[in-house]
C-alpha cells in the first residue's frame, strides 16, 4: 500500500469557502465554491512532503547497509543492502510524479533516475578524485541506475574493490543531499507559497502541478519505462534501455510509480473536482472513465514479466499492448481534463503525439 497518499476524507461540501484566488491573474474559476486551496494543502501534506520524508529515511537506511557492508563486505550485507537498495527505488518511484520547486531547479530526478546508466564514465569516475556530481556529463553515472549497476552489474567488483564501494557510498550521500535540499526548500516557507498560489491561471500551483503530473505520466511513466524500449520511438525495440536492467525487477518499478499516479487523481481531489463540476464525456462522468482506464493499465501491466528487459525480448508485443492502454490515458487526462478545468498544456512533448 502507498504510505503517504492518504484518502482525502473531506467530504465535498466542505469545498465550499471561495479562496482570495492570491496567486492568480484570472480568476474566474469554473466552480467558485470549489476550495483550490484546501486541495493545495493536500497535496502539499499528504503528498508531496510525506513523498520527500519517506524517501529520506529510505536513503538513510540504504546509507547505514552501506556502511555495513563497506565495514564487512559480503553476501549476507550485500543482500541486506540490496533490499535496502529496492525499497529506496522504490520510494523514490513514489515520489517522482511530484517533483516541484526546488527540485525541478537541483535537476532532481534526472540526477537520480537517468538511465541507462554510463558504465564507462563510472569507472573512470572511480578512479578519478574530487568528481563533481553537479556537472551534467556526470548525470547519466549517478542515481539509482548507476548504483544498480555497482550492486547487480559489478557485484564481484563492488565486494572487493574498495574504491567501488566508496563511489557507491558518494552516490547515496549524493540523493540524500538533493533530497535534503528540496525538503528543507519546502518547510522553510516554499510550502505556504505553493499553498496560497491558488488562483487559476498558467503560473497557479495546481495549474504548474497537474501540468508537471501529466508530463511525468507521458515522459517517464508511459515513454521512460515502456514506449522506449518496446521500440516506440525507434526502428526497433531498445532491451538495454529498460529502468532496472541489472536488477531485472522493472515491472515492480513501473507498478509503484502507476498507482503513486493513479491514487493522486482518484484519491486527492482531482477526481472530486471533475465531478464538482459534472464533466462528462460520451455521457459518463470523465472521472470514472479516467479511473477506468487507470484499472486496464494495471490489468495489461500484471500480464508482464518481472524484467523488461527479457519482456522486450521474448514478448514485445505485449509491452505493445500496455502501451496502448497507457496512451489512451494521455487524452483522457491532456485533453479531456485539462479542457474541463480551463488549464492550458505549459510544455512541448516531442515523441510526436
Amino acid at each position: 500500500m502507498n504510505r503517504f497518499v492518504i484518502l482525502l476524507l473531506l467530504p465535498l461540501s466542505v469545498f465550499t469557502a471561495c479562496t482570495d484566488n492570491a496567486g492568480g491573474d484570472d480568476d474566474g474559476p469554473l466552480l467558485p465554491s470549489f476550495d483550490r486551496r484546501a486541495m493545495l494543502t493536500s497535496w502539499a501534506d499528504e503528498v508531496i512532503l510525506p513523498a520527500h520524508r519517506d524517501f529520506g529515511s529510505s536513503v538513510t537506511a540504504l546509507s547505514q547497509a552501506g556502511d555495513a557492508f563497506r565495514a564487512a563486505p559480503d553476501q549476507a550485507t550485500l543482500a541486506t543492502l540490496q533490499s535496502s537498495f529496492k525499497a529506496a527505488y522504490l520510494s523514490f518511484q513514489r515520489l517522482d510524479p511530484f517533483i516541484l520547486g526546488e527540485g525541478e531547479i537541483l535537476r532532481f530526478r534526472e540526477q537520480a533516475n537517468t538511465y541507462p546508466t554510463d558504465i564507462a564514465l563510472i569507472a573512470d569516475n572511480v578512479a578519478t578524485d574530487g568528481v563533481n556530481f553537479d556537472l551534467p556529463s556526470n548525470t547519466a553515472a549517478q542515481g539509482f541506475p548507476a548504483l544498480e549497476y555497482l550492486l547487480y552489474g559489478t557485484t564481484e567488483t563492488l565486494l572487493n574493490e574498495p574504491a567501488y564501494q566508496d563511489y557507491f557510498m558518494a552516490l547515496v550521500t549524493r540523493l540524500q543531499d538533493l533530497n535534503a535540499q528540496v525538503l528543507d526548500h519546502w518547510e522553510s516557507g516554499y510550502r505556504e507559497v505553493y499553498i496560497q498560489n491558488d488562483g487559476n491561471s498558467a503560473t497557479a500551483s495546481i495549474d504548474r502541478t497537474v501540468n508537471d503530473y501529466i508530463f511525468y505520466y507521458e515522459r517517464f511513466l508511459r515513454a521512460g519505462k515502456v514506449g522506449i524500449p518496446a521500440g516506440i520511438f525507434s526502428d526497433d525495440p531498445l532491451p538495454d534501455r529498460v529502468e532496472a536492467r541489472y536488477a531485472g525487477y522493472s515491472k515492480a518499478l513501473f507498478q509503484e510509480a502507476l498507482l503513486a499516479t493513479q491514487q493522486f487523481f482518484t484519491e486527492q481531489g482531482l477526481k472530486q473536482y471533475l465531478d464538482a463540476l459534472e464533466v462528462r464525456r460520451d455521457g459518463a462522468f470523465l472521472s470514472e472513465q479516467i479511473a477506468d482506464q487507470f484499472a486496464e493499465i494495471s490489468r495489461a501491466s500484471a500480464q508482464q514479466l518481472d524484467s523488461y528487459e527479457e519482456m522486450v525480448s521474448t514478448d514485445n508485443e505485449s509491452m505493445l499492448r500496455l502501451y496502448d492502454e497507457l496512451q489512451k490515458l494521455v487524452v483522457l487526462l491532456k485533453v479531456d481534463m485539462l479542457q474541463a478545468l480551463s488549464i492550458n498544456v505549459d510544455y512541448v512533448d516531442a515523441d510526436g503525439d
